[in-house]
């Protein structure tokens, strides 16, 4: 009876899983969806152990690792892209503008300049509408 509740309890976290992702709700790199990658398959595989379905254990072994391999990834990932803190001292303050309320200055265009694309013209196919 517990083999059976933990192999479904498997089934429903993987298939939960797939049902989130294609729905937007998680992403193939999240932490969440590897972890309930990773609990379905150890889970499913725990119940086919308890029946001796040997080949239903060693996919679900294989799914387990894969989901592993994943959240590892995605959290070294994310430890790597922590950014330091600057100590205050290194930071140097802004003073404020006299008038902020002006937008900035747009760039001026040279009329002769080939380095600006023209951009507003349109094709000609579309310009003879």
């Amino acid at each position: 009876m517990i083999a059976a509740a933990m192999g479904w309890i498997g089934t429903l976290g993987t298939i939960s899983a797939y049902v989130m992702l294609s729905r937007g709700y998680v992403t193939a790199g999240s932490v969440r969806y590897g972890v309930l990658n990773l609990l379905g398959g150890l889970l499913g595989a725990a119940g086919s152990t308890a029946y001796g379905a040997w080949p239903s254990v060693a996919s679900n072994l294989i799914w387990s690792g894969v989901a592993l391999q994943s959240v590892l990834v995605t959290l070294r990932a994310r430890r790597d892209l922590e950014v330091a803190p600057v100590p205050l001292a290194e930071i140097t303050p802004v003073e404020p503008s006299a008038s902020r309320s002006e937008p900035p200055a747009a760039p001026v265009r040279d009329e002769d300049s080939e380095s600006w694309p023209d951009t507003l013209q349109m094709p000609a196919v579309l310009s003879a509408a």
